[in-house]
Parts: C-alpha cells; sequence; structure tokens
C-alpha cells in the first residue's frame, strides 16, 4: 500500500469514499461535510495551496482511503478537516498518521469524530490517543429575533480588547482562541460582553463563515464566578441572535458545541432554539 498526496487526476477515484464520508455515520469525521460537492471544494483546495494536504492510501490503483489537514506553525500544531478509510483497517489508519506527522514530528495532531464513528472501539486507537474535548453539537436555523429588552450587553471593539483580554484568558488561554489567536482573527468574530456595575461578567464569541444569510459557530460562553449562569447565558444567546439578525438580515445556521458537563448551557441553548445534532470528540495524536 502507497500513502501520497492526492494529484487532480484522482479526483475521478474518490467518489466512494465521499460517499461514506457524507452517508455512512461509521465514518463521520469533524467538521461534518453533509455535500459531496461541498468535499470537491476542501479537496481541490487542498491540492492548490499551501498548508493544507490531502494524502490518500492506494493499494492495486484504487484508493482506500483519505486524509485531509492543514497545519499552523506558529501553534505548532496540525487538523484534520477530513478522514474516511474503506474498509476500517486500523493498520491504514495507522500508516496515513504516521505519513501526517513525519514532516512535522514535534506538532501536535487534533482528530476531530462523531461518537458513532468505528475508530473510538479501536484499542490500538484508545491506546494512541487522548480526549481533550467531548461535547455535544447544537445547531439553530433560521432564527428569529427576541422580543426581550436585553440589558447591559454589547459589542466589543477592537479598541477595547484589552480590557476584555484577562477575562478571556481565565476561560480560553488553553484554547485556540485565546486572546492573542482571538485578536489576530478579531474581525471575523462577534464579541458579546455583559457589564453589571462596570465589571466584565460574561462574554459570547461568535465566528462568522458567511453573509446574506449569515452562518456562523458559537466557540464559546464565558460567565464570571459568582453569576448567575442561566441568566447570563439566556441573555448573550438572545442578544448575539438580535445583534447579528440586525448586521446581517437574517440567520441561516449557527453551530454550537457545548463541552457534555455543561448541563447549563446545553439547557439554555435548547430553550433558545438549537438542536442537539451528534456528539463530537476530540483527539490528540
Amino acid at each position: 500500500m502507497q500513502i501520497r498526496p492526492l494529484q487532480r487526476p484522482d479526483l475521478a477515484q474518490v467518489r466512494p469514499l465521499l460517499d461514506l464520508a457524507v452517508g455512512d455515520k461509521t465514518h463521520f469525521s469533524y467538521p461534518r461535510f453533509y455535500k459531496i460537492n461541498d468535499i470537491f471544494r476542501e479537496l481541490e483546495y487542498s491540492i492548490e495551496f499551501m498548508a493544507t494536504q490531502t494524502l490518500v492510501a492506494e493499494e492495486n490503483g484504487k484508493l482506500e482511503a483519505l486524509a485531509t489537514y492543514f497545519w499552523d506553525d506558529d501553534e505548532k500544531y496540525i487538523q484534520t478537516t477530513l478522514l474516511v478509510i474503506k474498509n476500517k483497517d486500523i493498520e491504514v489508519f495507522e500508516k496515513l498518521i504516521s505519513h501526517i506527522k513525519n514532516d512535522r514530528k514535534d506538532y501536535r495532531l487534533d482528530l476531530g469524530l462523531s461518537h458513532t464513528c468505528w475508530l473510538n472501539d479501536e484499542e490500538y486507537f484508545k491506546d494512541k490517543a487522548q480526549i481533550i474535548d467531548y461535547s455535544h453539537v447544537l445547531e439553530a436555523k433560521n432564527i428569529s429575533q427576541k422580543t426581550e429588552e436585553i440589558k447591559r450587553i454589547g459589542v466589543l471593539s477592537k479598541e477595547d480588547f484589552q480590557k476584555y483580554q484577562a477575562f478571556h484568558d481565565k476561560f480560553a488561554k488553553d484554547m485556540y482562541y485565546n486572546s492573542k489567536n482571538l485578536l489576530r482573527d478579531f474581525d471575523r468574530f462577534r464579541v458579546f460582553v455583559k457589564e453589571d456595575k462596570g465589571e466584565l461578567v460574561g462574554s459570547l464569541l461568535v465566528k462568522i463563515y458567511g453573509e446574506n444569510p449569515c452562518k456562523s459557530e458559537i466557540f464559546g460562553i464565558f460567565v464570571g464566578e459568582n453569576q448567575d449562569k442561566s441568566k447570563i447565558c439566556d441573555e448573550l444567546l438572545k442578544a448575539m441572535t438580535n445583534s447579528l439578525i440586525d448586521e446581517f438580515g437574517k440567520i441561516s445556521t449557527i453551530k454550537y458545541f457545548v463541552e457534555v458537563d455543561k448541563k447549563i448551557e446545553l439547557k439554555i441553548a435548547l430553550a433558545n432554539g438549537f438542536e442537539n445534532l451528534d456528539t463530537y470528540i476530540l483527539y490528540k495524536i
């Protein structure tokens, strides 16, 4: 079996693998793809651009697996964006991962899977991989504006980021979007902050992926100690919804990954129109 980079002629052979990626829950990885055309775009992007690549496993002229990933040299970090192995062969998985890490041995490799993926039950995989995130996958679609009046919540400006930084890192210093990386990508986010008597007591980060209509993902809701978490989470979600509708006119989808042990956040999100679609497991290898 040969592990090699995907080439443009291979695109004519990948359809059976892509059918598994979108249609067979035992092959679901993250980020999830729901349309074959979206995966083709991802594969073409990985052929054309730097800092992203797709590897294929080929045997007897047939493609048995593929893995797409990107890397960040500053963070020494690799993240898979698609993984599908036709025959659920753990040895093929091992070869793909070994090849990915070969040129970046000191980089951390993160792999996101649905809880339904076959790899979760493989002893070899469980011995090598460490769970670093275990979350409900929530989604809200076509949300309407909230009628309740929300007070003392505003959208953070870049000029005021320094005042917010310490509060953010109390909760997010170990996340990818710590204050350093959040500031770098600030224009792609809307950060909602709640104050009480001049003190920051809560915040919500939402990343904008598309406009007209808006597509977005919540990357965290943070509430200070000794605060009413239920009330503040609810207010932040409602304020975010109203603000995004004011800005973009319509919200198509909002994704929100809620850690499984965060019962209050889950309850409030479900009460605000989110649906629980899946359970996401992020591994570090």
